[in-house]
C-alpha cells in the first residue's frame, strides 16, 4: 500500500471522498522496525537499545513476539533516532508532527490568536509537507464557552444513549462509557496545550522483535507487513553456514533461516518506487573480534550474502551488499549509531512518509488509544459505533468508520476482519492476539514441565489434534484469562483462527461425524510422514500434479494454509488411529480408492494422487477435479496475504 491512503480512498465518489476530508488532513508520519532470526542472537537486546530499555544481561528467548508502539523515536528536523517512553506516542503528538489544517463551517470568535498559533505549528518542522486541501482554520470559542458547551451538549442528543450489553460485557462497557468525546474545539485546545509543552519534533514509531524459533513460523507471518525495515540478524561468530545447535532438525544455518525470512517478506510484495519493505542485515557480537577480524569477516558475510541475493527477484529491496556487525550489550556501539542512521533514511524514502490522513479519524483513534491505555483489548463493533456517535458533530457514517478500521488494520494499529461472523469484534491490542496464538503455538522450551498442559500441548506437537476442550484449557491459564473473559469472546478467536487457517476442522465421512469438537494445527506438528507411506507414490500407481512458486521458495505460512484448506476439503487418513497430518505433508483419502498426498520439495508444492491398483484406474474426472480445487485454494491464499498488504493480484506467482 504505497499510494497514499487519501489516493485510495479519494476512488471513493465524491460526495463521500468530500464528507472524509471536511474537517482536514495531517501529515502521517508511520514506521516501523522489525527484528528477526535465529534465536539466541541477540534481537531483543538490540531492541532494547532502541527503545532505551536497560538492557538484559541473560538470554530469555522471545515467546512469540513483542511490539514496542511507540517506543522507537525518529527526530524529524535532526533525522536522527531516538528512545521514547512509554506514552510518548500518544495521538496528539502525531497530529501536531502532522501540520493538521482544521477545517469547520461556523465561524466563532476569537480567532486571530489561535490562527496565529496554528500558522506557527505549520513552519515548526522546515520543509514538511502541508496539506494540499484549501484550509479554512476554525474560530474557537474560549475555555468558558467550551465548557458551558459541553455541559449541555449531553440533552443534544438524548436519543443516542448506548445501550446496556449483556452481563459480560459491563466491565468492558464501563471503560467505554468513560472514554473523552473528542469534538473539533477539543482536538484543537488540546492541540495548543501540547504545543506549549512538546518542544522536539519526534516520529513515534514502532518496534516488532520477532522469536527466533520455528514454531513460530506461521504466526509471525500474520504480523509482517508491507512497509517499514526488517533488520535480519545473526551471530557473527557462528557465521552464516554453520549448523545452529539451537534448532533440534539438525539442518538449520543462519543462511537458511535469513533465506525464509527474506521469503516470507517479499513473497506477498510487489514492486515499488519506493522499494519497500527493505532489508538489512546485522551481525552480532562483534565484541569477540579485534578490530581487523571485524573488517574481513564483515567482508566475508558480504560476499556470501551477496551470492544468496543478488540474483533474487525482488533484490532491490534487499541491502545485500552491507552487513552491520554490531555488539548488542554496548548502546554506545558506533555501528549501532550507522544502524540507526540507515534505518532513518529509509524510513524518510517511504513513499507514505508524511501523507495525508483525514483528521475526522482522530476522535475515533484518541478514544480507541485511551481503551488501550485501560487495558481493553477486544471491542464489539456495537459498541464501537456508540463510541463514535458519542463525538458529536465528529461522528463518522458507518460506513467511514469501516474505512477507518480497514486502514487501521493495514498499519497493524488493530486486527479487524471485514468477513461474515468476524466483523463483530475489533482487536484493539494487538498484541493480544500474540499472547492467544502462543497459548498452544510456542516451543518446547515455554512449556510447563509437568501437569495436564505440558500433556495437551505435547499433544497437539505429536499429532497436530487440538481438542476445543484442551484449548480452552490452555486459554483458562492466568496469562489468558484477562484476554478471553467469556464463551463469547473466546468462541469468537476461535472462529478467526479457523479464517487464518491456524485452526482447522477436519472433513468427516458423514454428516453424523460432523463436529467441532477437535481442530487440526498443521503449523504446529514436528513429526515427519514416514518412508513407508512416501514408498507409496509408485509410477504405476501415481498421477502427479506439481507447482511451482517462480519468484521464490515456498513460505511456510502459505504452506501451513493449503495443508489446511486440502483437509477441509478432502478427510484425512486415519492409521492406527492416528491422523495423517505430519510436518510440511498430509495424506487425504480422495475416495475409496484413491489416496491424495501433499508435500513440499524445495520450491515445488508436490501433489501425488496415488491408486490402490493402478493409475489407469483414475477417473479424468477426479483429477481434474482435484487439480481445480487445490489451485483454486492457492489462489485464494495469495489473495489473502495480498490483502493483508493492501495489494490485490492473481495467481502470479504460479
Amino acid at each position: 500500500m504505497s499510494e497514499s491512503i487519501l489516493t485510495k480512498l479519494s476512488q471513493l465518489n465524491k460526495d463521500d471522498f468530500q464528507d472524509l476530508v471536511a474537517l482536514g488532513t495531517f501529515a502521517s508520519y508511520e514506521n516501523r522496525v522489525f527484528l528477526a532470526g535465529p534465536c539466541n542472537i541477540g534481537k531483543s537486546s538490540l531492541a532494547s537499545i532502541l527503545i532505551g530499555d536497560a538492557i538484559p544481561k541473560t538470554w530469555f528467548s522471545t515467546d512469540g513476539l513483542i511490539i514496542h508502539f511507540g517506543r522507537n523515536g525518529i527526530d524529524l528536523q535532526q533525522r536522527k533516532m531516538i528512545p521514547l517512553k512509554k506514552g510518548s506516542s500518544d495521538i496528539l503528538t502525531k497530529l501536531l508532527l502532522g501540520n493538521p489544517n482544521l477545517k469547520e463551517q461556523q465561524s466563532l470568535p476569537g480567532v486571530s490568536e489561535v490562527q496565529q498559533n496554528i500558522n506557527e505549528s505549520k513552519r515548526e518542522v522546515p520543509g514538511e509537507p502541508l496539506s494540499n486541501l484549501t484550509t479554512n482554520l476554525p474560530q474557537f470559542p474560549t475555555e468558558q464557552q467550551r465548557q458551558k458547551t459541553n455541559e449541555t451538549s449531553g440533552m443534544t442528543f438524548p436519543s443516542r444513549q448506548p445501550q446496556i450489553p449483556p452481563e459480560t460485557f459491563k466491565d468492558t462497557f464501563k471503560d467505554i462509557q468513560e472514554q473523552p468525546t473528542h469534538t473539533a474545539h477539543s482536538i484543537q485546545t488540546d492541540l495548543l496545550k501540547k504545543k506549549g509543552t512538546y518542544r522536539r519534533n519526534i516520529a513515534p514509531s514502532d518496534l516488532v522483535d520477532f522469536g527466533g524459533q520455528k514454531s513460530f513460523d506461521m504466526t509471525h507471518q500474520l504480523f509482517i507487513q508491507h512497509r517499514g525495515t526488517f533488520i535480519l540478524m545473526f551471530d557473527g561468530r557462528k557465521g552464516l553456514n554453520k549448523i545452529l545447535e539451537e534448532y533440534p532438525q539438525g539442518d538449520v544455518t543462519a543462511a537458511s533461516i535469513l533465506m525464509h525470512w527474506a521469503n516470507s517478506v517479499l513473497t506477498y510484495c510487489t514492486k515499488s518506487d519506493d522499494k519497500m519493505p527493505r532489508i538489512v542485515f546485522a551481525a552480532t557480537h562483534s565484541d569477540s573480534f579485534s578490530k581487523d577480524e571485524k573488517k574481513k569477516l564483515v567482508v566475508n558475510f558480504q560476499e556470501e550474502l551477496t551470492q544468496m541475493f543478488s540474483s533474487h527477484k525482488l533484490q532491490e529491496h534487499i541491502m545485500y551488499y552491507r552487513v552491520f556487525f554490531i555488539n548488542a550489550t554496548d548502546a554506545k556501539d558506533l555501528e549501532i549509531d550507522h544502524l540507526k542512521e540507515t534505518l532513518v533514511d529509509i524510513a524518510f524514502k517511504q513513499s507514505t512518509w508524511g501523507q495525508q490522513m483525514p483528521i475526522v479519524w482522530v476522535p475515533l483513534d484518541l478514544q480507541i488509544s485511551d481503551m488501550r491505555a485501560n487495558g481493553v483489548k477486544l471491542l464489539t463493533k456495537e459498541n464501537l459505533l456508540d463510541l463514535n456517535q458519542s463525538n458529536k458533530e465528529n461522528a463518522l457514517s458507518e460506513r467511514r468508520v469501516e474505512d477507518f478500521l480497514l486502514v487501521q488494520h493495514s498499519i497493524g494499529k488493530l486486527l479487524y476482519f471485514d468477513e461474515p461472523g468476524l466483523r463483530d469484534y475489533i482487536v484493539i491490542q494487538p498484541e493480544a492476539m500474540v499472547n492467544i496464538l502462543r497459548a498452544f503455538i510456542t516451543d518446547i522450551m515455554f512449556w510447563p514441565a509437568n501437569g495436564p498442559i505440558r500433556d495437551i500441548l505435547d499433544n497437539v506437537s505429536s499429532t497436530g489434534v487440538l481438542k476445543k476442550i484442551d484449548l480452552f484449557t490452555l486459554w483458562s491459564q492466568p496469562a489468558f484469562e484477562d484476554i478471553l473473559t467469556d464463551l463469547r469472546k473466546k468462541e469468537f478467536i476461535v472462529q478467526v483462527l479457523l479464517h487464518l487457517d491456524i485452526l482447522v476442522e477436519p472433513k468427516r465421512y458423514t454428516e453424523k461425524e460432523l463436529s467441532a469438537d477437535l481442530f487440526l494445527v498443521p503449523c504446529i506438528v514436528k513429526e515427519k510422514i514416514p518412508r513407508n507411506m512416501q514408498s507409496n507414490a509408485t509410477d504405476d500407481r501415481t498421477i502427479c500434479i506439481a507447482y511451482h512458486l517462480k519468484e521464490t521458495v515456498v513460505p511456510s505460512a502459505l504452506l501451513f494454509k493449503l495443508i489446511g484448506a486440502s483437509i477441509s476439503i478432502w478427510p484425512l487418513r486415519v492409521v492406527n488411529s492416528r491422523f495423517c497430518l505430519f510436518f510440511q505433508a498430509a495424506i487425504m483419502d480422495a475416495d475409496n480408492r484413491n489416496e491424495l498426498q501433499i508435500r513440499v520439495q524445495g520450491q515445488k508444492i508436490i501433489i501425488y494422487l496415488i491408486n490402490s491398483c493402478s493409475k489407469q484406474l483414475i477417473s479424468p474426472d477426479l483429477a481434474t477435479t482435484t487439480q481445480e480445487c487445490l489451485t483454486l485454494a492457492l489462489e485464494r491464499i495469495l489473495q489473502f496475504y495480498h490483502r493483508c498488504f493492501g495489494n490485490h493480484s492473481s495467481l502470479r506467482f504460479v
